[in-house]
């Protein structure tokens, strides 16, 4: 994590901060085997959120370097890409009977909460 910026490196803390605390509500709420597998879903949709903040800065970097040579259509590659990816963890939550397809939303939605969160890190701009 040497070479991530420091508004990455606090996003990446805050999903798993949150992933950690949906995991906990999921614990108290099911009390069950079912928490975990609700814990399989928040950890594989907050993995997916972690991914995908990696490559929006990946793609960034490249843009702020040489933008004559990354071209348009490279960057609606990696956003399509990122849409495939996310299509394939929910299928994931579908298909797969150990992983709880309401924590992979959950998961998954941790990316927009950190976002917003990030206002509250003066020092993050």
């Amino acid at each position: 994590m040497k070479n991530l910026s420091e508004v990455t490196q606090k996003m990446i803390f805050v999903i798993a901060a949150l992933a950690g605390l949906i995991c906990l509500g999921g614990l108290v709420f099911f009390r069950s085997i079912e928490a975990f597998y609700f814990a399989n879903g928040v950890v594989l949709g907050a993995a997916l959120n972690v991914l995908k903040v990696i490559m929006l800065e990946g793609m960034v970097r490249k843009l702020g370097a040489s933008a004559e040579s990354y071209r348009v259509h490279k960057v609606y590659l990696q956003i399509a890409l990122r849409f495939i990816l996310t299509a394939g963890v929910l299928l994931i939550g579908v298909f797969v009977p150990f992983v709880n397809l309401v924590g992979v939303v959950a998961g998954i939605f941790t990316l927009p909460i950190s976002g917003f969160a990030m206002k509250f890190f003066p020092d993050a701009q």
